[in-house]
């Protein structure tokens, strides 16, 4: 391998005249560039040498640029000749920078250096590979090659975020801050060859490829976001990148193709909560994500698969279909009502849920049965919640028996209450009917129109007044009130935790000081009526005598 001041002296050969009889040298730089798993990268003054190497070919290369020495439209034969022998060291010099990206398993500077020296050359060829000076051109062929080696990638300590299923790896972070997210050329020419990588199966859709693909395009930076202002990468880019409809028509078809592999739970989760934000508005026809999201919506656990959070995850994306485009759902209210278990009220998601179902029973035409079924289920639910999830209910139910009064009979039923002027046989039949009445709610239902809530009642709510937490008694007792208030701000009620309710109380002012009454002593253990020293009750009187007990406490 050649040391740094070897390097710089060849370079220095090349570069300083216009001379071509060190031309050869560059063979050798860029074979000492080869990358071999014998070259010990972890070594400092190895990586040094070799990141000096990658600089120094590029100024090399760029001085071949400049002297149009890589070009292929001339006319002379032996000029022609000339430039196919440095285009072929050229381009060995391209693979060596990609298989140093591909294959090095550790993160090190040299491979964000390979990948920064690669993208320098992409501007280069973008203005002196174009068929003539005035043309436009992007050099799609080579960018392609950079984002299969990227791709191929695999820097096994930065592999995937275990939360989010996305990839760590720091050339994938690298290339997405610095360029995706700069640029509309690179994004619609990555969409467009990662695309065409994929239906050559060159790329096989897998969760390893899938946590690049998240990490790569999970933000709102789009060409399509008319919020967002893009540069132009290369100096003359065709007209292409400029139709919005073949950016769509690219992400959508790529999204379908990653979506229809294999997708780890986290992975699973991530696109399902950037979904409606992230990708439905940026896609051409966003129906087609219809598929993913029923499924995703009708997704059960099973013994390898945790799927409790996602069916609720696949609401927000559900939800943007039926608003946007019209998507009708069989049975959606039945399998809302499905969702409705003791683990929603413990799911970091479980706000997000209720602002969905908020939305989705605040129609005055739903039946009240469906209703009843669950404002009964939520209430049943609330028993055994914690209490920020009991915080959020209560004036959800609230809201739901304000916005459809009929099931207002579920906490005030005339036929169960008492009045002065009943006769004898009648109180005795009320009694009766108070003492014989069972719950007639069937909580495993699956249809909420057949549960029978509605002859129910939602004695839950006053268990729930004698709550241990007193902030939850306190709430559950507006049902016992007149129900003045129009309807609760559920913002207000929905992101509660045991952290935010115990931060709520210590740092709440009293308005009344709490009065405490105790006898003050001068000392700790000075008897009753005496003025001795505490040093005096310690020598003298601490003890009584014949006793291990202290004075002037009964035993």
């Amino acid at each position: 391998m050649l040391t740094i001041e070897e390097t710089k002296k060849i370079t220095k050969k090349i570069t300083a005249s216009d001379d071509r009889k060190d031309y050869n040298s560059i063979v050798k730089l860029v074979q000492s560039l080869k990358f071999e798993e014998s070259v010990d990268l972890e070594d400092e003054k190895t990586e040094a040498s070799l990141r000096f190497l990658v600089v120094a070919l590029f100024q090399i290369f760029k001085k071949l640029f400049s002297k149009n020495e890589l070009s292929l439209h001339v006319k002379k034969p032996e000029i022609l000749e000339f430039n196919k022998w440095c285009r072929k060291i050229y381009e060995s010099f391209k693979n060596n920078l990609l298989k140093i990206i591909s294959k090095v398993e550790f993160e090190c500077s040299l491979t964000l250096d390979c990948l920064d020296v690669y993208m320098q050359l992409l501007e280069q060829e973008s203005i002196h590979f174009a068929s003539s000076k005035d043309a436009t051109y992007f050099p799609n062929k080579s960018f392609r090659k950079l984002i299969k080696a990227l791709f191929d990638s695999n820097l096994k300590e930065f592999e995937l975020d275990p939360k989010t299923g996305e990839s760590q790896s720091p050339l994938i972070t690298e290339f997405t801050e610095k360029y995706f997210k700069e640029f509309v050329d690179v994004q619609f020419y990555f969409l467009s060859e990662f695309l065409d990588l994929q239906e050559s199966k060159e790329l096989h859709a897998s969760s390893h490829i899938a946590a690049k693909w998240l990490a790569i395009v999970n933000h709102d930076r789009y060409l399509t976001n008319g919020d967002v202002e893009l540069e132009i990468f290369v100096s003359n880019p065709p007209q292409a990148i400029e139709s919005e409809s073949k950016f769509k028509s690219n992400l959508e078809k790529n999204w379908l193709l990653l979506l229809n592999s294999e997708l780890s739970i986290s992975q699973y989760k991530t696109i399902l909560l950037i979904l409606h934000r992230r990708v439905v508005p940026y896609l051409q026809n966003p129906t087609k994500l219809m598929d993913f999201l029923t499924d995703s919506y009708n997704l059960q656990s099973s013994k390898t698969i945790n799927a409790d959070a996602v069916p609720i995850l696949a609401l927000n994306g559900l939800f943007e279909l039926i608003k946007s485009s019209g998507l009708e759902y069989p049975n959606f209210y039945g399998k809302l009502y499905q969702l409705l278990t003791p683990d929603l009220m413990h799911v970091k998601y479980r706000s997000r849920f209720f602002r969905l179902m908020d939305i989705f029973l605040s129609s005055t035409h739903l039946s009240a049965h469906l209703v009843a079924s669950f404002i009964k289920k939520l209430a049943r639910l609330s028993i055994s919640a914690p209490p920020g999830a009991i915080v959020t209910v209560l004036p959800f139910i609230y809201n739901l028996l304000k916005r459809h009064p009929s099931c207002m009979i579920m906490i005030h039923d005339p036929a169960f209450v008492s009045n002065p002027f009943h006769t004898p046989d009648q109180r005795k039949a009320l009694a009766e009917l108070q003492t014989n009445f069972k719950d007639p709610f069937d909580a495993a239902a699956v249809d909420p129109e057949q549960t029978h809530a509605m002859e129910s009642s939602l004695w839950e709510l006053k268990t729930l007044m004698d709550h241990y937490h007193p902030n939850v008694a306190t709430l559950a007792k507006i049902f016992s009130q007149q129900f003045k208030k129009m309807h609760y701000n559920m913002e207000d009620f929905l992101d509660w935790s045991y952290d935010t309710l115990l931060e709520a109380e210590a740092s709440r002012r009293l308005k009344v000081l709490p009065t405490l009454e105790f006898e003050e002593f001068p000392s700790l253990l000075q008897n009753p009526g005496t003025n001795n020293t505490d040093e005096d009750n310690l020598e003298n009187d601490a003890f009584l005598p014949g006793s291990g007990y202290l004075s002037g406490i009964a035993w």
